[in-house]
């Protein structure tokens, strides 16, 4: 049963990155001049693919990785997650910025001193200390406050995201592994799940094949013959300013009782 599981893990893992490789694939094949057929056959791939609904799976693989048997495929995964959560972030120092501007007070709040560049590459236990930290901020009374009004109020369904961006990691990583009858139930969903889009899938990835076959840079950065493409990870510039030590009167600004709280509460 082990090893059926990590089959079945990993074909819709590699289902789930087919996907958009395939879509990339088919923008870059239009652009060159005949081969009708060949994209004919990548758009067979591509509805043929879309049939198995791969798409549909990303919430059963975090789940699955809570499973004893599943321990090894932590890895991979646990990177995507992390990204994501590094996605999240710059998104929410992005829309602040944009909603507002560079030097908004929200950004030293909820940023000063965050090691943003290396989110990325942080270990789990760096990683968990600072999602404690960046959430410890965002439920700072400050924070609370400025997201409820305008302009920030635009940014709060990112917010939402970073949130649940990092509950699916810790589910991963913090929360113990499943056993008893849930960790059955989840075994035989993973299980069906994979059966169920095999067929398509190797049928998207020969129908790929044929079609990329005559544009061999494609055909390598499709994956269709499970090469494994690396994700790049993109810094984030480091652009903090001091938070400021006098009253403000902009409403914007944190009020004396916001900044003794969240001083308070970095000194803990």
């Amino acid at each position: 049963m082990s090893s059926t599981l990590v089959e079945s893990f990993e074909l819709l893992v590699a289902a789930e990155q087919l996907a958009p490789r395939l879509e990339a694939a088919a923008k870059a094949l239009a652009q060159l001049p005949e081969l009708a057929e060949e994209k004919a056959w990548l758009a067979a791939a591509r509805a043929r693919l879309a049939t198995a609904r791969v798409e549909s799976h990303g919430a059963l693989l975090d789940r699955a990785l809570r499973l004893p048997e599943l321990d090894g495929q932590k890895g991979e995964r646990g990177k995507l997650l992390q990204g994501a959560i590094a996605d999240e972030t710059e998104r929410l120092q992005g829309g602040i910025t944009h909603v507002a501007n560079a030097r908004a007070p929200l950004l030293d709040v909820l940023f000063q001193n965050l090691k943003l560049p290396m989110l990325r590459k942080f270990g789990r236990a760096e990683l968990e200390r600072f999602c404690v930290e960046l959430e410890r901020r965002l439920t700072s009374g400050y924070a609370v406050r400025m997201f409820k009004g305008e302009p920030y109020s635009a940014v709060t369904p990112t917010v939402r995201a970073l949130r649940t961006a990092i509950a699916t990691w810790r589910s991963v990583f913090i929360e113990p592994p499943l056993d008893g009858e849930p960790a059955t139930a989840l075994r035989d969903e993973l299980a069906a799940a994979g059966r169920g889009i095999e067929r398509s899938v190797r049928q998207a990835r020969l129908l790929a094949q044929a079609a990329l076959l005559p544009t061999v840079e494609l055909l390598d950065a499709a994956g269709v013959v499970m090469a494994k493409l690396k994700r790049r990870g993109k810094d984030v510039d480091d652009d903090t300013h001091p938070l400021l030590e006098h009253d403000p009167p902009d409403p914007l600004l944190p009020t004396a009782d916001e900044r003794a709280e969240l001083v308070a509460a970095a000194d803990a």
